[in-house]
């Protein structure tokens, strides 16, 4: 079965909305253009509705966003891209011609509309746009400037533009679709040149810079006395008061002036984020009242007048998915990163409601995590789920809640992995044996003891890398059908050089009898590269081995040095991840996208990137794949957001229940094969004659499916008439049987 069969093309993305670049209100609607797409707030009934590059937007990375007076909502993006949804269809449009100039900055500054014309403002100029016949008319790029400056922010004035650039301000009269003559001022009086935002209040224009603000009158711009030498990040206005933002490192406060001479009024303060944007409702109608924020961390922001209140979509902490595991309930489970890269790890429950399918597990929230560099996620014993941490060892996850972390002081405990610090310890990945005991690594634990086994709840049992006892840079393990556990030794941001370890307690590894069970394999072996990334056992027992420059299949994991074979589609790739479907096709991340093979790995059956998925997929370097088999999804985990793909949901029964076939009857010849389903994992059929007689005899493909193309044993058609289907384990316990009709034509 190929991956066509299985794909039901339903992409769907995932990411962090918190971020948020721009914010624009009209009425009842806040649009919020963020680093992970658009989210649209419904002030009166407290609702989001999002958008993302899977529902049609051209980018998730935005920059901008508007709503103009016919309902049509506008996004900008940091690549020059725009996008535009009819009010009507809901149905998204795309607008590429900015974002295929050849200017080096392109991302989009702000719209404006006046009557049938947008004015788009990228950081290199103003490009006019005539919404009625969806066309670009001219680009303003130069402005008098000598060099081209980046443009910042821009703003209408009646018959008049304004643009706010990185070396001061121009303007021009509009002569629609045109504009006449550009006037340039780069001197803002005692102000910098550098503007970072404009805004009309009492119809006066006001420029703010990253050293104070003024206004321009009189034919020239008069410093603002009360903001001298404020670095401010946003402007806005009502009818009675200029509000600014003032943005630090991690704070910001939101000031207000009733008068450009006048006092300065803190309104509130945050210490817990960032600003970087402004927005009221413009129109008439619009009551008084403060403006919405768009906050760097927390989504849009409102001092309701005694305390900030933050909205935004739920989902996750970040856009980090570095490892990705799906456990039994079909709960997604998500690491972040290493070395100070992290935020955490967080949860997907696809059954839950869809304000509550994310959770988000933090330092902040939960102490005993103590920091955020989490990033490795794996299955443990029934009901249990580790998250390993670079630096401070591994937290246990049973029913939505963290039960307890287990590191240098706990009982049982890891080791210590640098001898300098005493406290700090590298888990690496786990892996449950069919005993249901769980390993894990310690990646380079001072003692020795690379590996540990949770004999109890209380106590480790430790094994050392009897072939090598000096090296132990364990990242991740897997145990294949014999209880051999094969150790990677890198991750995508964190590699390594040395080969691939594997260790069978009970010696039943050839070649490993003199050294306590431990074997060693590397590219003197026949392995592509020496820095292992990832690992996966697939339905078959074979062991799949992922490389910085491709990928191995042992094919014989108790003669691995001996029965091996190269993946040749995946040559010279980084083999950053491996999934196993229901019907044992591999779902493989690399730097370049997703490759989907065969079972035996010698047919390339898809490759999900930027350009076959137009733009669905949120990332070409994808860093984890976790499959729900169950559900029928595929979980695509990048740096830049998540990215799932629906297709058939065909994991195997745990029992046998009535066989089901299709077609019946079964007309031979045919391309297509006979389907029988609802079976169980490593399952056999065989095809018997009313009489008894054997016909045909073979395993199940996986997947809780297997297929017959209407041969017998010698490879010959069979003939019209009735046949029996008989599926059975292979220690007999279980035994279900069916009936087919087949008609030869």
């Amino acid at each position: 079965m190929n991956a066509h069969n299985l794909v039901l093309a339903q992409w769907k993305n995932f990411t962090d909305m918190k971020s948020v670049r721009s914010v624009f209100v009209q009425g009842q609607t806040v649009a919020a253009a963020t680093a992970g797409g658009l989210f649209l707030y419904d002030i009166q009934n407290g609702s989001f509705s999002t958008a993302l590059n899977s529902d049609g937007i051209s980018s998730n990375d935005l920059t901008a966003a508007f709503i103009d007076t016919q309902g049509r909502i506008w996004v900008g993006a940091s690549d020059g891209s725009l996008s535009v949804r009819d009010p009507g269809t809901l149905v998204w449009s795309t607008i590429t011609a900015i974002a295929q100039s050849t200017h080096l900055h392109k991302g989009i500054e702000r719209f404006m509309r006046s009557g049938d014309t947008l004015f788009v403002a990228s950081q290199f100029g103003i490009s006019v746009y005539r919404i009625s016949s969806a066309d670009f008319g001219d680009t303003y790029a130069y402005f008098g400037f000598l060099p081209s400056p980046t443009v910042t922010d821009a703003i209408l004035q009646g018959n008049r533009i304004w643009v706010g650039t990185d070396a001061g301000v121009v303007t021009a009269v509009l002569t629609p679709p045109n504009v006449s003559s550009w006037t340039h001022y780069d001197s803002l009086g005692p102000s910098s040149s550098f503007v970072t935002a404009l805004a009309l209040f009492h119809d006066t224009l006001v420029v703010a810079t990253n050293t104070g603000a003024a206004f321009f009158a009189g034919g020239s711009f008069q410093n603002i006395p009360s903001l001298s030498g404020i670095a401010i990040s946003s402007l806005t206005s009502s009818a009675s008061n200029l509000f600014i933002a003032v943005s630090g490192n991690s704070n910001f406060s939101l000031q207000s002036l009733s008068g450009l001479e006048g006092a300065l009024q803190t309104v509130a303060t945050s210490d817990s984020t960032t600003a970087g944007s402004l927005a009221l409702d413009q129109s008439a109608s619009a009551p008084a009242m403060l403006p919405w924020t768009g906050t760097g961390t927390k989504g849009i922001a409102f001092w309701d007048g005694n305390a900030w209140e933050y909205r935004a979509p739920n989902g996750p902490q970040s856009n980090l998915f570095t490892s990705l595991v799906v456990d039994a309930s079909g709960v997604l489970w998500c690491g972040t990163g290493i070395n100070g890269g992290g935020t955490g790890f967080y949860r997907y429950n696809p059954s839950l409601p869809e304000n509550a399918r994310w959770k988000n597990f933090t330092s902040a929230v939960y102490p005993i995590m103590e920091f955020d560099d989490y990033y490795k996620t794996s299955l443990g014993a029934p009901g249990s789920v580790w998250v390993s941490s670079w630096g401070r060892g591994a937290v246990e996850v049973r029913g939505d809640t963290i039960r307890r972390r287990i590191d240098v002081t706990s009982t049982p405990a890891f080791f210590p992995t640098l001898a300098t610090d005493p406290l700090f310890v590298v888990a690496g990945g786990a892996a449950t044996d069919e005993a249901g005991k769980t390993w894990f690594c310690n990646r380079t634990a001072v003692n020795g003891d690379f590996v540990a086994q949770l004999v109890n709840d209380t106590t480790f049992a430790y094994f050392r890398n009897l072939y090598n006892t000096s090296d132990g840079i364990f990242q991740g393990v897997v145990v294949d059908q014999n209880g051999t556990k094969w150790f990677a030794n890198s991750e995508p941001t964190a590699k390594s050089d040395r080969g691939l370890y594997f260790f069978n307690e009970t010696g039943a590894v050839a070649g490993t009898e003199d050294t306590g069970g431990w074997g060693y394999f590397s590219t003197a072996d026949g392995l592509p590269n020496n820095s292992v990334i990832s690992l996966a056992v697939d339905q078959d027992g074979e062991v799949w081995v992922g490389t910085d420059l491709g990928a191995t299949i042992i094919t014989n994991p108790l003669a691995p040095k001996t029965q091996y074979i190269s993946v040749f589609p995946l040559r010279e790739q980084s083999v950053q991840t491996i999934a196993v479907d229901a019907v044992n096709n591999k779902w493989v991340g690399t730097k370049e996208g997703v490759f989907v093979l065969s079972p035996d790995g010698t047919q390339l059956l898809q490759l999900y990137n930027g350009v076959t998925t137009n733009g669905e997929l949120v990332d070409n370097d994808v860093r984890s794949i976790a499959i729900d088999q169950k559900r029928g999804i595929v979980y695509m985990g990048t740096e830049n957001g998540l990215s799932s793909l629906a297709i058939a949901a065909v994991a195997s029964n745990a029992t046998f229940t009535s066989l089901q076939f299709g077609p019946n009857p079964f007309v031979i010849p045919t391309d297509a094969q006979l389907t029988i389903q609802n079976l169980i994992a490593n399952c056999t059929i065989k095809i018997l004659t009313v009489t008894g007689r054997l016909v045909s005899e073979f395993k199940a493909q996986g997947g809780g499916r297997a297929f017959w193309d209407g041969r017998n044993r010698s490879g010959q058609l069979v003939s019209s008439g009735v046949y029996f289907i008989v599926a059975y384990t292979n220690n007999g316990d279980q035994l279900t049987t069916g009936k087919i009709a087949v008609i030869r034509k």
